[in-house]
């Protein structure tokens, strides 16, 4: 079930506007994801099938990737050490049922934060809220 008008937000609106002309041709523009949660424990993205579909009318493996792969992207940021961004190292997605219609949500959560790497395992669910899709993202703070 999507959210409410005004209940998401775009990256650009989240991250302030010297976001905006960073994200314009972007994976994450392209695809409508929105920001609907950032945080260093919790954070919460979301991500429309439309347009991002296989030719068999599913979700296709490589639009979850990118969604797990920028909802841990964003954690890692704020969960980074002062001075420090961190950058993805190893992507590891396992997808569980597909989906065909409405939107998937990604749930980012921290399993390790360290001085130089950290692991967040991503949950995405569709809109009954079922696990469609589950991946870590490992990333060194540089």
């Amino acid at each position: 079930m999507p959210l409410p008008p005004g209940s998401a937000v775009s990256a650009a609106s989240a991250m302030g506007t010297a976001m905006d002309d960073r994200e314009a041709g972007t994976l994450m523009a392209t695809l409508g994801m929105q920001i609907v949660m950032l945080g260093a424990q919790r954070t919460v993205m979301r991500m429309p099938v439309e347009g991002a579909r296989q030719v068999s009318g599913v979700l296709h493996g490589g639009a979850s990737a990118s969604l797990i792969e920028t909802a841990a992207s964003f954690a890692a940021r704020r969960a980074a050490p002062e001075g420090m961004l961190p950058m993805g190292a190893e992507l590891q997605v396992s997808h569980l049922r597909p989906v065909r219609q409405g939107w998937v949500t990604a749930v980012a959560q921290p399993i390790h934060v360290g001085r130089k790497t950290c692991v967040h395992e991503v949950v995405l669910s569709d809109d009954e809220g079922r696990t469609t899709a589950r991946g870590t993202l490992r990333s060194m703070f540089v």
